[in-house]
């Protein structure tokens, strides 16, 4: 993929570039399962990711901080990672931070106008569901 999200890093969310592949989700990515299921570990106790449907909504779940469903602007933001963090880096001047931030800004805004139709600033999980998962399922 190109586009904005892979030629500026993207969040682990949207790991593939911007477009209809931008959520893209391996659900036989074993790495990412276990990913997946260390995130789970920490919030429900004994759950398992075994399922295709349990990727994609660990993946989503995952992002989804203040668990209300819907993934808005600052959960995406924050699946950039931390980029707080490098402001207190030494050779990370001000001046990139805000460049940074503006970069992620934007990514945000084109990620909201390509997966959320219909325009309340949310993506729900039948919205995601919709783009990340193949027609018919993984095989």
């Amino acid at each position: 993929s190109s586009g904005i999200n892979a030629e500026y890093g993207a969040p682990c969310v949207f790991s593939h570039g911007h477009g209809p592949d931008s959520f893209h989700v391996d659900p036989q990515d074993e790495h990412m399962k276990e990913h997946l299921q260390e995130h789970l570990d920490e919030v429900a106790d004994g759950a398992k990711i075994e399922t295709e449907d349990d990727v994609y909504f660990g993946y989503f779940n995952v992002h989804d901080k203040d668990k209300d469903g819907f993934l808005d602007g600052l959960e995406l933001l924050n699946s950039f990672g931390d980029h707080r963090a490098k402001k207190v880096d030494e050779d990370y001047s001000e001046e990139q931070y805000e460049k940074d931030l503006q970069t992620y800004a934007e990514i945000v805004d084109l990620t909201l106008k390509d997966f959320d139709p219909n325009n309340d600033g949310l993506i729900s999980f039948s919205e995601y569901i919709g783009h990340v998962k193949p027609p018919g399922g993984a095989k």
